[in-house]
Order: structure tokens, then sequence, then C-alpha cells
């Protein structure tokens, strides 16, 4: 049911964008009385569109009135739906008709391409993506990521893009898939695996030479973040409306991490009590030993589904 009407709204508000304002339009009232019976609110809605069909049918005013009014329903329906559904059935808003407003933010991209895919090759370049591919190839082969593939086959797992929700545009700006991509860093996509109940997952990345502080040993901050993203990975999908914000992240350092090998992040949701999630995440070398571990807290904010339409408003431009 919500589907169908979030659909409704899309095609009522393309065909309101598309057609000149001629006075009154037959599918005004179908889209009034949709948004008016949402369970959700808009903040930039102008007008009351219960009263405003009467008073301020003609005209540019009236016309722009009631688009302003059906984009912002639609953003609300869209973002209602995504806070809902499983953004990987969804495929970030590709599942649904937005036509020429689709969210470009929440659309999923081509798989990611060897460090660096935007610039120019000449031989040193050139150099860091055979690396940047030798690595993705080694991280494939290894025992590890064998053993999860297996289960993936089991249908026990699922392999996933960590970095689904990320464009083109946003992924240079994000700290783990664009501002620490490079050779001697994070110079591989991670592998992703996600258990089918989306409580537990599994990370293989690779740590390289200039992520350290003491020499060639990889930085404790470094690992903070690694341990924030594995923990928001599995704590956002069970939160409401799947936002939510690290409000404690406690680690223990059991071993120094060496730099330029591949390790295994391990991240389970543990429970839930309201809007908080309890999450925890370890960090483990190839033989299994246990180098960081950590507990962290994520809290939703009271005011995840506004956010929800906001960002996805956001990204329509409206």
């Amino acid at each position: 049911m919500l589907h169908r009407r979030t659909i409704t709204i899309q095609r009522v508000l393309a065909q309101s964008i598309a057609a000149p304002s001629r006075g009154p339009s037959r599918a005004w009232p179908v889209a009034s009385r949709l948004y008016s019976t949402s369970s959700f609110n808009s903040s930039s809605s102008s007008v009351d569109t219960r009263k405003a069909g009467p008073q301020q049918s003609n005209g540019r005013l009236s016309g722009w009135i009631r688009r302003i009014s059906l984009m912002s329903a639609s953003a609300a329906a869209g973002a209602f739906v995504y806070a809902k559904a499983d953004p990987s059935t969804v495929g970030g808003f590709n599942g649904l008709p937005l036509g020429p407003i689709q969210p470009t933010i929440l659309t999923v991209e081509e798989p990611d391409q060897p460090f660096p895919s935007d610039i120019k090759a000449n031989p040193e370049k050139l150099n860091e993506i055979k690396q940047s591919v030798l690595l993705e190839q080694q991280m494939q082969e290894l025992e590890p990521v064998q053993e999860y593939k297996d289960k993936v086959k089991q249908g026990e797992w699922k392999m996933a893009d960590p970095y689904w929700y990320l464009t083109k545009t946003t992924r240079p700006h994000h700290l783990m898939a664009g501002t620490l991509r490079g050779e001697n860093m994070l110079s591989v996509h991670p592998l992703k695996f996600e258990r089918k109940d989306k409580k537990a997952i599994v990370l293989f990345m690779h740590l390289g030479r200039s992520l350290c502080g003491h020499d060639r040993i990889v930085h404790g901050g470094l690992l903070g973040t690694v341990l924030d993203e594995a923990t928001g990975m599995v704590a956002l999908p069970n939160l409401p409306y799947h936002v939510g914000f690290t409000a404690n992240l406690n680690i223990n350092y059991r071993k120094p991490v060496q730099a330029d090998q591949f390790v295994m992040v391990k991240a389970e949701f543990e429970k839930i009590e309201g809007r908080k999630g309890y999450t925890k995440a370890s960090i483990h070398d190839l033989q299994g030993n246990t180098l960081v571990e950590c507990t962290a807290l994520y809290i939703s904010p009271k005011n995840a589904i506004g956010m929800v339409a906001n960002y996805v408003k956001n990204s329509l431009g409206i």
C-alpha cells in the first residue's frame, strides 16, 4: 500500500511538472488526499493542501505552490519508503519510479575500480594500479575469504558493497572510501560479507605501509576508524529508520597491528533498547589472532524520519 501511494505521488508530480498551469488539475485532489493522509509531515510545504484547492486553483502562484507541495510530499514518501525498506532490495531508490528527479546520492554506483580510477595513466600511476589489482587478486584468494564465499553459496551470508550509498561526487570526500584510498594506504576496496539477518558482518581489507603511527605499526586512530565503520554497518540497519550516530566507542588494543597486511574485521549487533543500539567488533590477522576489539553504542535521533526526509529533499534539490 505504501509503495503504491509513493508511486502515485511521484506520477502526479511528474505530470504536474510537465504540464503548464492552466487552472485546477484533475490529478491534484488525488495527491492532496494522499499527502494529507500520510503518516509524516514535510517542513517544506508552504500551504495546507486541503484548503488551497478552492482559493488558489488559478494563476502561476497556485501552480508553483502545487508543485512545491507535491515535491515535498514525494520527498517525504520516498524517505519513508527508504527508511522502512531494505536498501539492497530497493536498490538505493533504483526500484522506485522517480524518473528525472531520481536522487543521485542514493543510487547504486558501478563497482569500485582499482585506485586511482580518475587520473590519466602515467608510468607511476600504472604501477599503482598494477599493485592494487595484484592485492585485489591476493585478497580474493585468501583462505578465510573462500570460507565466507562458501557460506554465501550455502545461503547463510551474502556479499554486499560496504559503500553502496556513495556516488562519484560524494565518494572522494568519504574518509574510508575516498580520502584514505591510495597506494600504501587503503589500496583495495574492502570485501564485505553480511549475515542474512543483518546482525553480523565481516570485512576483509588491506592496511598499507603509510597508515602508521610507530614505524611499521598501524596507527591506533586508524584502527578506531575501521572499528567505527564496522560497528556502524551493523548498527544502522537495526536502528529506527536506519539512522544513528556513535555515542560511545570503547577500544581495547590487544596486540600491535603490523602494516602492509590483510586483516579481517568482524562486527555484531547485540541488542536494541528503544533508540539505543549496542554493538561489538574486533580486528584479526589471518591466523585468527585478536588484535583490537571494541564495544560501541549507537543512538537514533528523535527526529530520525525528519532527517531522512531532509536528506532525500536535499538530494532532489528542493
